[in-house]
């Protein structure tokens, strides 16, 4: 793979690169799983995967998914799939139609509406659950789950010669998995969070958290529909999972700055857990 020009994050067993500040852009690339989340303004790793999941309209979240659209079809690329919130894709057809006639090109794409609750395949063994959640327009977070297939309790201690015997057999020797592997909220209050024991149970969550001290309260933070980190440490210890990513930091809020929050205010026995994309 080609360097990145991006942030970069190594946790639980996942790589997460891209960008999420509040208000410009947001673009995220799990390479372990060949997904992008949200387009941001198409910056080089949003070509990395063809398959794109989509958590709302705003422009610093989609603005540049015609660019891409395009791009790859000028170098042979694959036509991307776009999953995306249902009330989306109405708006978003006419937006790259409109492109596609201003450059006189032809735009090729999938677009894949998606209502709160659908669970779509999105890889070998890779399903993603679309969550509705909380912000000024309709907008989904994605969990991914990954299926595991682990011998059957009662077949352990068995040679490999008997299991291969019973298979052939028809015998199902395997149970099938299902685990919530990595949840990308993208924009919303910290309701989600307390709604959804799916995102809570995810191994890795990415969490959007906008506002990092009283220069935006938390009425005010609410009322646009992120996350103020004072609600997201009142429950935080609610989250089961091994990694708390947070993003989509305000650029009022440096990362030094962050760091030294989650050091002096998180729970200790969380302290360890959070982790700060974003430079």
């Amino acid at each position: 793979m080609p360097r990145l020009d991006a942030d970069e994050l190594e946790v639980a067993g996942l790589r997460l690169l891209g960008t999420a500040e509040g208000g410009v852009e947001t673009c995220l690339y799990a390479p372990d799983l060949k997904l992008v989340f949200d387009v941001g303004m198409a910056p080089p790793w949003a070509f990395s995967a063809r398959r794109l999941l989509i958590s709302h309209g705003h422009a610093d979240h989609v603005g540049g998914l015609p660019y891409l659209v395009s791009q790859r079809g000028m170098k042979r690329l694959p036509p991307p799939i776009i999953h995306l919130p249902e009330e989306l894709a109405p708006g978003l057809e006419k937006v790259l139609a409109a492109w596609a006639q201003i450059e006189g090109n032809d735009y090729h794409y999938e677009l894949r509406p998606t209502a709160p609750g659908d669970r779509v395949q999105v890889g070998r063994d890779l399903t993603a659950i679309a969550i509705r959640t909380h912000h000024r327009i309709p907008s989904l977070a994605w969990v991914i789950e990954r299926r595991v297939r682990k011998l059957k309790p009662a077949l352990q201690g068995l040679g490999s010669r008997a299991i291969q015997d019973l298979r052939e057999a028809g015998t199902a020797v395997t149970d099938e998995i299902d685990t919530p592997i990595l949840c990308v909220s993208g924009d919303t209050t910290i309701d989600t969070f307390i709604e959804s024991p799916l995102m809570r149970s995810c191994k890795v969550l990415v969490h959007e958290c906008t506002s990092w001290s009283d220069a935006r309260d938390r009425a005010s933070t609410r009322a646009y529909g992120h996350t103020h980190i004072d609600e997201l440490i009142e429950v935080a210890e609610q989250f089961e999972g091994e990694a708390l990513v947070l993003v989509h930091r305000s650029l009022r809020h440096d990362r030094a700055f962050a760091l030294r929050v989650i050091q002096e205010r998180f729970p200790a026995a969380l302290r360890d857990k959070v982790f700060v994309l974003g430079s």
